[in-house]
């Protein structure tokens, strides 16, 4: 037991102080669709990786609040690969229901949530595979949408 201890102390000690986070921007968000019953958006973000070495992005995890309320909560797989020293632009959607919105011209909405990634060690994608370590960074985007008209 105590060498397990040990063990996995030196690996996230070796993998932590090898490998710097990516860093999530948030550029823009836009409507991609409106309903009679729904809107969507496309919120995009710029990923930073500041490694020798590229990262690979796995999942959002995030909520969403309009004027203070949850309106959605999702996750989005990022399916991307970020290039060593480099950056890759990203979008998640949000969906906001017309009926959580009435009698509303414009919604100021706030997004927070992680963004997963792995590693590029292979002790890094062990700890993965067993479920012991899941490296994250965090991400945040705010903005007032205009609700828009329905697609006919």
């Amino acid at each position: 037991m105590l060498k397990l201890c040990i063990f996995l102390f030196v690996g996230f000690c070796v993998v932590g102080c090898g490998v710097r986070k990516p860093m999530a921007q948030f550029q823009q968000a836009t409507i991609a669709q409106s309903t009679p019953e729904a809107f969507s958006l496309a919120v995009a973000f710029e990923v930073f990786n500041t490694n020798d070495e590229p990262l690979q992005l796995m999942m959002y995890d995030y909520v969403v609040k309009a004027n203070g309320v949850v309106v959605y909560e999702g996750f989005a797989s990022a399916e991307q690969s970020v290039p060593r020293e480099s950056s890759v632009v990203n979008a998640i959607p949000i969906v906001f229901r017309r009926e959580s919105i009435v009698g509303k011209e414009q919604v100021a909405w706030n997004l927070q949530g992680t963004l997963g990634f792995i590693p590029p060690k292979a002790i890094s994608e062990t700890l993965l595979d067993i479920g012991i370590w899941k490296p994250m960074t965090s991400i945040r985007a705010h903005g007032l949408v205009q609700v828009p008209d329905f697609d006919d």
